[in-house]
């Protein structure tokens, strides 16, 4: 009698199968692709059919930026070599990150920037979807519904969902499943060129997405599979001969090769890279703490393995297949039986297809996820070439998750084919000791977990979600073993629902989650690109040529809400969730300050940025921390962040700062009036005047510090003198509450107008510092007030407040300057000359013939650019090319002789051009071994389709 695996078989077998070719055939194989394509469609329905878009996080502040100045090159037909605007300058095409030379970059720089990247989240989760499609049923020789499950645990699955955010990340590992396709099949190909060809096509791909870090994890995970492909084929090739380990060895010798050319072909984006690598702050490798960073946390492991549901983990460490995919897995992980690791082996076996080797891809990627917690890391921090220069390991978890998805396609294949007595009880038993262990590792993480976000149990609706599914799940697992042991008695046709009844499951479990996924929580687009005011006020400085000559600082935490937020609360709150929102009101915090890329958006120069790959550079880096608290190791920007206050204005000079950005947290209301407590001035036993704005007033109200000092003591005096010539001088004692300020009125009788108010600290005073921190003249009589202005060292005007303040360098901090061996720099502007054009990657600056002949006349003068130097920066005085040096740290200067009349600055990598010509050589050779091909498949079709039949008339 038949067991039902062999009758399954048999009904397999004896089936009669559309004809190749036909319209039946090819609508079969479509058919399901096709509903996968919806299914991410469906999925991702905000950014696609919504026409929303995600509006936070690196997406808003670093590929939004980064992909708008791109397009815009990509349609003015240029290539963007450098960025002004972020870093004080910045090399732009060098930054991988950038992703300028990616086909789908290209093909969607016709669309707004913020249409383009959300299609692309989109297409990129249906190509990794796809792929793995592809893996399971080409590599693994899966049936349709078992590659369809794998796909989806794949494209919908916790983990490449959770990064959306790194949209280059996204980009890369979409193409994984299809690269570690084609190296799974070159074992059974005669010819290494095919596997070549294609592998070097999609690593270019990956490359060219520009993740450094994804195309290492899949270069390693390809080598790995290569690796145990080859051990496999000496192992079933014993005895071992000469051509047995050549064709053992094909699938490691396509990866290195594919890899050799695939470098090759891109390489005018590699070179100008490696060159901006030499410069990174990063340079060299990270510290091995920085390294270990965002490892993944074991205490976080069993609740990552399930939907998320709102559960606020942290993105790099979600993971999760759903309960169904844990019990697919799990089936298709118990199922392991040969060594042929996915090779069709129909020859040798009568199992086509063996479960191993998604099997180790899981562990290893469990393994290296977890970073620190494992010896393994140190070991390869120290010894593995690469390792060290990547942080956020918890990002080895793509491995994990494709090497699960093949295993739940294998689950799904088992229960098709039909499970045994012994195997359908292994099964539940296993998953009830997995179940047992997975509840134990939640509640382990609660009580042992580092991070406060972690000792509590997930809100009661996820834990909900999780008891329902988990629940839902073992009755299946349950009945699949009922069936099996024959207590209840269905024909056949109703067993086969098992597997169908399980996809569901899993299917439905995915959809569900997939709305809780970074992608589902979309805003409208009016959270990019609409204008806040400060936003407007600084690009109409920019329209009046304001911003040529200087650039812009923001200070700020953003610990502020939008003047606006309640009316943006009632206008959207019937169409976006809480969390959209909240989404859309810190977007709008952010472009008030332009935070940290949004200069680069709006094309107004700044000096801060934001870059978590090589940029900054390591000059940059070294010149913030001469004024800023900038952490220990690697720097990446948010010079705003680390700033308690504005720097002295020696370093205002330094970067050209022409409008400071900041806002009003520090700021304080005191008996309803408003103090500006942003600068601060030390009072000493020397006078010290300020100059005040004309406001008839009744009082002028002061806010100072004095550490040490006592209520009541005498600390100050101040003389204020008023617009009709008189002065009136008033004493100063400390109030209550000492610290950290107080607040004093200076008060006289009548209106009157004060011009200047002179400030000294009393003789004995030295032990106690005393600081003016903010000054408002006030009219008593109708309540008005108006803030004055204290600035210390700085000449600072306020141009604009609204939810932020804007303030204005009236000291116009020059951009370019001449400086001797001895003095200060003068603006080029007092030496008749100026900036007569500009470009992203040129300046030039010319000297009129009316210029006094003994300021240009001695040959020590150099000129400053007070923009980023970096190599391939050319500089030419008169036309004679003269060597740039690097001042103060980071800007660039030239010797200036006598007489010059003109400067000009070209950026002129040689790593570019010397790009351009490995790329065309690659993809000559590229193109060579693909008509070597063709022409080989073509002899082949000759040979076998014999001689050409000659027809002879008689």
């Amino acid at each position: 009698m038949c067991s039902r695996s062999e009758r399954h078989d048999r009904d397999v077998v004896s089936a009669t199968p559309a004809p190749r070719g036909s319209v039946v055939h090819l609508l079969g194989r479509l058919a399901w692709p096709s509903v996968l394509v919806l299914l991410v469609l469906g999925a991702t329905w905000k950014l696609t059919l919504g026409d929303r878009i995600i509006a936070r996080g690196d997406l808003l502040l670093y590929f939004y930026p980064l992909r708008d100045y791109a397009s815009q090159a990509i349609r003015e037909g240029r290539l963007p070599l450098w960025n002004p605007y972020t870093f004080m300058g910045a090399p732009f095409l060098a930054n991988s990150q950038v992703g300028f030379f990616y086909p789908f970059n290209v093909l969607t720089a016709w669309l707004p920037v913020e249409r383009a990247v959300s299609w692309n989240i989109a297409l990129h989760l249906a190509i990794a979807a796809l792929g793995a499609y592809a893996l399971a049923r080409r590599g693994f020789a899966l049936g349709r519904l078992a590659a369809f499950a794998g796909a989806v645990t794949f494209g919908l699955g916790g983990y490449l969902g959770a990064q959306v955010e790194h949209l280059n990340q996204l980009q890369a590992l979409a193409w994984l499943p299809l690269s570690a396709l084609i190296v799974v099949r070159t074992v059974e190909r005669a010819s290494w060129s095919a596997g070549v060809a294609a592998l070097a096509l999609v690593l270019a791909l990956q490359i060219l997405a520009g993740h450094m870090q994804s195309l290492y994890i899949s270069l390693v995970t390809l080598g790995l599979i290569a690796l145990i492909l080859a051990m496999a084929g000496l192992w079933r090739s014993r005895p071992l001969s000469v051509k047995a380990t050549f064709r053992a060895a094909t699938p490691l010798c396509v990866v290195v090769t594919a890899a050799i050319l695939a470098a090759a072909i891109c390489g005018i984006q590699l070179l100008p890279t490696l060159e901006l690598s030499r410069e990174s702050a990063r340079a060299g490798g990270l510290p091995f703490n920085e390294a270990a960073s965002f490892s993944w946390r074991p205490w976080v492991a069993a609740r990552a393995l399930m939907p998320t549901y709102g559960d606020p983990l942290f993105p790099e460490y979600v993971a999760y297949l759903g309960a169904g995919g844990l019990a697919l897995a799990l089936l298709g992980g118990l199922e392991i039986r040969d060594w042929r690791l996915g090779v069709q082996a129909r020859a040798e076996a009568q199992s086509p297809t063996s479960n191993l080797l998604p099997l180790i891809l899981v562990v290893i990627g469990f393994v290296l996820a977890l970073g620190l917690a494992t010896p393994l890391f140190g070991v390869l921090y120290r010894f593995m070439p690469g390792f060290n220069l990547f942080r956020a390991q918890a990002r080895w978890l793509v491995v994990f998750a494709l090497g699960a998805a093949m295993l739940v396609a294998f689950g799904v294949q088992r229960l098709q084919r039909g499970l045994s007595a012994a195997q359908a009880r292994d099964w539940l038993i296993a998953w009830l000791l997995l179940m047992g262990l997975w509840g134990v590792g939640v509640l382990a993480g609660v009580r042992f977990a580092l991070e406060p976000e972690y000792r509590a149990l997930p809100d009661r609706n996820v834990m909900m979600g999780w008891i329902v599914a988990l629940g839902t799940v073992t009755v299946w697992v349950a009945c699949a073993w009922r069936l099996e042991i024959g207590d209840w008695r269905l024909n056949r046709n109703l067993q086969s629902l098992i597997p169908n009844l399980f996809f569901l499951i899993l299917a439905l479990e995915l959809l569900a989650a997939s709305q809780f996924q970074p992608y589902a929580r979309a805003s409208d687009r009016q959270a990019l690109i609409s204008l806040r005011p400060a936003t407007a006020h600084l690009l109409a400085e920019a329209e009046a040529g304001t911003m040529r000559t200087g650039r812009i600082l923001a200070l700020s935490s953003l610990f502020f809400d939008p003047g606006d937020k309640v009316e943006q609360e009632l206008l959207f709150g019937a169409s976006l969730s809480a969390d959209e929102i909240y989404d859309r009101l810190i977007a709008a915090k952010h472009k008030e300050i332009m935070s940290p890329n949004l200069s680069l958006y709006y094309r107004l120069p700044g000096v801060d940025g934001y870059d978590g790959g090589l940029l900054p550079t390591r000059r940059y880096a070294e010149f913030v921390r001469q004024f800023a608290a900038m952490p220990a190791g690697t720097v990446d920007g948010r010079l705003r962040e680390f700033l308690d206050g504005p720097p002295a204005n020696r370093w205002f000079e330094q970067m050209a700062v022409r409008y400071l950005i900041a806002d009003k947290t520090q700021d304080v209301f005191l008996d309803g009036v408003y103090y500006d407590l942003l600068f601060s001035v030390p009072i000493t036993p020397i006078t010290t005047g300020i100059p005040l704005r004309p406001f008839p007033s009744t009082a002028l109200g002061l806010v100072l510090s004095a550490e040490g000092a006592h209520a009541g003591e005498a600390i100050a005096t101040a003389e204020v003198r008023f617009s009709s010539g008189e002065t009136q001088t008033f004493a100063i004692r400390a109030a209550e509450p000492i610290t950290p300020y107080f607040g004093t009125r200076l008060s006289w009788e009548g209106r009157k107008t004060p011009l200047t108010i002179f400030l000294r600290s009393i003789e004995n005073a030295e032990a106690t510092p005393v600081t003016l921190r903010g000054m408002t003249g006030i009219d008593e009589v109708d309540g008005t007030f108006l803030s004055q202005m204290v600035t210390g060292d700085h000449d600072m005007r306020l141009v604009h407040s609204g939810d932020v303040k804007i303030y204005e360098n009236l000291r116009r901090a020059p951009r370019v300057a001449v400086q001797d061996a001895a003095g200060a720099p003068i603006d080029i502007r007092q030496v008749g000359g100026e900036i007569v054009e500009e470009q992203p990657e040129f300046v030039r600056v010319r000297f009129s013939d009316a210029t006094p002949q003994d300021l240009l006349s001695h040959s020590n003068k150099r000129l400053i650019l007070r923009d980023a130097c970096f190599p391939g920066w050319v500089a030419r005085v008169d036309g004679v090319e003269t060597p740039i040096v690097c001042v103060d740290t980071l800007f660039r200067a030239v010797a200036l002789p006598a007489g010059a009349q003109e400067v000009t600055f070209s950026y002129e990598p040689q790593s570019v051009r010397w790009g351009f010509m490995v790329s065309a050589a690659g993809v000559v050779l590229w193109l060579a071994l693909v008509s070597a091909r063709f022409k080989a498949i073509g002899a082949f079709a000759s040979h076998r389709l014999g001689p050409p039949i000659t027809l002879r008339r008689t």
